[in-house]
């Protein structure tokens, strides 16, 4: 027989069913599972298109800041005079990409100098094509827009009169 002490021990220590010879084993039941492997499922659905939503913003971006750094260097080029020549960017929606050359025009320029940049298939380019700085004073050929769009989103590009690229 246990003593008083030892019951009341055992009765608050390892609870009011507690059998020693008892083995328990711990883990979790498939219900449980189940409703983890749920809720994973749930969050990865409705998170999903937010994530595809949010490339493609970025996307739009990193192709968008590419042009209007072209476009920067090419009026810096014309400007610093480097080569005695005009610089310029032309923008190709067929051949999906995007030029900065030396000359005049694109069809006139000095393939040597070419510096080609792709776009990707779903991005889509309208508006202003070729666009060529003057020595000096970098004061573009052509004012006016370029649109870019992948899906249902869309940037603008704007050069002005003076030269100022806007986006």
């Amino acid at each position: 027989m246990k003593s008083p002490a030892v019951y009341i021990y055992e009765k608050l220590a390892f609870g009011e069913n507690h059998n020693p010879l008892r083995i328990e084993i711990k883990g979790f039941t498939l219900v449980e599972l189940m409703l983890v492997i749920g809720i994973l499922a749930l969050l990865i659905v409705v998170s999903l298109p937010l994530a595809m939503n949010f490339y493609k913003t970025r996307q739009l971006d990193v192709y968008e800041n590419g042009i209007v750094q072209a476009l920067r260097r090419a009026q810096l080029k014309s400007m610093s005079v480097e080569a005695d020549s005009s610089f310029g960017v032309y923008i190709s929606n067929d051949s999906k990409k995007y030029v900065l050359f030396k000359g005049n025009s694109y069809n006139t320029r000095d393939n040597v100098w070419d510096e080609v940049f792709e776009l990707p298939d779903n991005l889509s380019v309208g508006g202003l094509t070729e666009v060529v700085f003057t020595k000096l004073k970098g004061i573009p050929s052509n004012t006016g827009n370029i649109f870019l769009i992948i899906d249902n989103r869309s940037e603008i590009i704007n050069i002005n009169e003076a030269g100022r690229v806007n986006y």
